[in-house]
């Protein structure tokens, strides 16, 4: 079994500080991703990494991709792009009621944006990851002949739960060599924190999340995080989650 955080909460929301150790870093971490057609599902949360790899987060299929994008220089400058939405589904040969939004992250190596997206409904949805720059316009990631390396995810929420099984990836960061992957998993103990090194290596259960309403006096343990970031404090290096 995985082992416990606990968090306090006043009301709504709960907050975890926690102590990451440093994990070391060395040589082109792109050069470990392999090309091949990746089998990803679903593409949610997304979270850069050195030298323009793109972590994507695929809650359908309970994993964790790696994408080289090969987008490694630039400067960050104002994007546009009216009407993103039309824009990408004319892009993929769709209607803008077609085309869900997940997340958006910028590539510090270049300064492009990157967008998740869903394109379609149910089980015929298919997804898709865009970028764009300055110049506005929309470029496609190819999904077809990439570099790229996947963890799966130990434990998942079970596929027929699909309101769990949305939330088995809710948000993840790479911090100091390592993949954090906050989400859902089928244990006891459903809310979970898992932290992957990079390259992935073996996965382990991760650390089991409870929270503590104050407002209605018991634990949860079915509550994911649902966002977290790392600071840096008296040499160490800290998650707050909420």
């Amino acid at each position: 079994m995985s082992s416990r955080l606990g968090i306090a909460s006043a009301a709504f929301c709960g907050f975890l500080a926690m102590t990451l150790s440093t994990s070391a870093q060395a040589g082109d971490l792109s050069a470990t991703l392999k090309k091949g057609k990746p089998d990803i599902k679903s593409a949610g949360s997304l979270a850069f990494g050195p030298d323009g790899v793109l972590f994507v987060a695929d809650t359908q299929g309970g994993a964790l991709f790696a994408f080289d994008t090969g987008d490694t220089k630039g400067k960050v400058e104002p994007i546009q792009v009216k009407d993103v939405a039309k824009a990408a589904a004319d892009m993929l040969g769709t209607k803008a009621q077609g085309i869900t939004i997940n997340d958006v992250a910028v590539n510090p190596a270049s300064g492009r944006a990157y967008l998740s997206i869903t394109r379609g409904q149910g089980a015929e949805a298919l997804p898709a990851i865009l970028s764009v720059g300055p110049d506005g316009k929309l470029r496609e990631l190819s999904l077809d002949d990439a570099k790229f390396a996947k963890a799966v995810l130990p434990s998942p929420p079970k596929s027929t739960a699909k309101s769990q099984r949305a939330d088995a990836i809710t948000d993840i960061a790479f911090i100091e060599g390592r993949v954090f992957v906050a989400g859902l998993s089928n244990e006891e103990f459903s809310s979970r924190l898992v932290a992957i090194p990079f390259p992935f290596e073996d996965i382990s259960e991760g650390a089991g999340v409870e929270i503590y309403h104050g407002a209605h006096g018991r634990f949860e343990t079915n509550s994911p995080v649902r966002t977290f970031v790392a600071y840096p404090m008296k040499d160490q290096t800290y998650l707050l989650a909420a």
